[in-house]
């Protein structure tokens, strides 16, 4: 175990995916979870909207209008389909980000704009966002600033 832990953000922490993901990093020993968004939720701790996590020592939730940025390495980014494009865009740069939605999983935004009825709000990171399987691009994940959970390399 390293001596610094990788400091974790967690946008969307009250939806389906973003509890299972607290559930799952508050057991690595390398990571700390220091920022949980909700807008919905914000000013409650996860017990109070999952009360199977309230044994856990985690920051209460906040807006992400709230989030203090600077106090994470890495987010995890668990937001509805067309929510994640326009906050993604609007984080610090030096921030790397791994999204679990579907905003950025087709590169073109042609084939974007026909799968999903509408044009992407950013598209010149879904145009930068790498695909997170490791055995194919390795390389390029540890140099991305973000990588999108899911992807389908349509053209």
């Amino acid at each position: 175990m390293s001596e610094t832990k990788l400091k974790i953000g967690i946008l969307g922490a009250s939806g389906y995916t973003g509890a299972e993901l607290v559930r799952l990093l508050v057991r690595h020993p390398d990571v700390e979870i220091a920022l949980l968004t909700a807008d919905r939720h914000a000013g409650k701790s996860m017990g109070d909207v999952f009360p199977h996590l309230a044994r856990l020592a985690l920051p209460d939730m906040v807006s992400i209008a709230d989030a203090n940025w600077s106090m994470v390495d890495f987010i995890f980014c668990c937001l509805p389909h067309a929510t994640t494009q326009k906050v993604i865009a609007s984080l610090p740069e030096s921030l790397k980000v791994c999204d679990l939605s579907a905003d950025f999983r087709l590169r073109d935004v042609a084939t974007y704009a026909q799968w999903y009825g509408g044009e992407h709000q950013a598209p010149e990171l879904q145009k930068q966002a790498v695909y997170g399987l490791t055995e194919a691009y390795r390389d390029d994940i540890a140099s991305a600033r973000l990588v999108a959970a899911t992807r389908q390399d349509v053209t």
